[in-house]
C-alpha cells in the first residue's frame, strides 16, 4: 500500500508542508537540516537511556529497603519515598522522594466566603495587613489557577477566632484537598573537596 503522505525521492517539505527539490535547497540549509535530524535522534536515544537508568536505580534502591523490611519482620505496602541513603563514607548521597499533585475542589469556594467574613470584622480597626496576605495567598497565576500550596499554607497560622468561622474554613480547606497523582524523583549527590555535598545533574542544560 503507497503512503500518500510519503516525501518523493529527491524531495524535502518545507515548513509549509510544500514539496521542495534538493537541488533547489542550499547546501548549508541541508547540512543544517540533516545536523538536526541527528541530534534529535541522539537526544530521543539519551532520554530512553535515561528514564531506564532512573527505573533500574529506584528498582534496585526499592529491593534494598525491601530486604531491610525483611530483616526486621515488616512487611511494606506500596513504594516507599522521602528517603536517604547514603555512602559508608557519607561522601555520596541518594534520595527518593514522592511528590504528589494536588487539586482544591468546591468546599474552597466556601472557606474563602468564611475567610472573607473574617477580615471583614478583623479589619474593622482599619489594619489591612493580614488581607492583603490573604488576598495574596488566593491570587491566580497567568493560567488563572489557584496555588494549592498557597492555600494550604494557610493552615499554619495560629489564628484565634472565638466565631469559629477561621477554623470551619480551614477544616474546609482540608476537605477539599484531591491528590490528582504522583511522581516519584530519584536525586544523587556527592561531597565536594570542601565537604559540601553537591548534586550530581543529570539535566543537559546544567551541564
Amino acid at each position: 500500500m503507497t503512503d500518500i503522505n510519503a516525501i518523493p525521492q529527491g524531495f524535502k517539505k518545507d515548513g509549509k508542508g510544500n514539496l521542495v527539490a534538493l537541488a533547489n535547497i542550499k547546501q548549508t540549509d541541508l547540512i543544517r537540516d540533516e545536523f538536526v535530524y541527528k541530534a534529535i535522534a541522539q537526544a530521543k536515544k539519551m532520554q530512553l537511556e535515561l528514564a531506564q537508568f532512573k527505573e533500574n536505580q529506584m528498582s534496585e534502591a526499592d529491593e534494598f529497603i525491601e530486604l531491610l523490611a525483611q530483616e526486621h519482620d515488616v512487611k511494606l505496602g506500596g513504594k516507599k519515598g522521602n528517603i536517604t541513603l547514603r555512602s559508608f563514607d557519607h561522601k555520596l548521597k541518594v534520595t527518593l522522594q514522592n511528590q504528589e499533585r494536588i487539586e482544591l475542589g468546591p468546599q474552597l469556594i466556601i472557606a474563602k466566603q468564611l475567610i472573607d467574613e473574617c477580615l471583614e470584622t478583623w479589619t474593622q480597626d482599619g489594619n489591612q495587613n493580614i488581607q492583603i496576605i490573604v488576598n495574596n495567598v488566593f491570587n491566580t497565576d497567568k493560567e488563572g489557577t489557584i496555588n494549592p500550596q498557597r492555600i494550604l499554607s494557610l493552615r499554619k497560622y495560629e489564628i484565634t477566632d472565638n466565631s469559629g468561622k477561621w477554623q470551619k474554613a480551614m477544616d474546609l480547606i482540608a476537605e477539599s484537598v484531591d491528590v490528582v497523582d504522583s511522581c516519584r524523583f530519584i536525586r544523587f549527590y556527592e561531597t565536594d573537596e570542601n565537604g559540601k555535598e553537591q548534586p550530581i545533574s543529570l539535566d543537559i542544560a546544567k551541564l
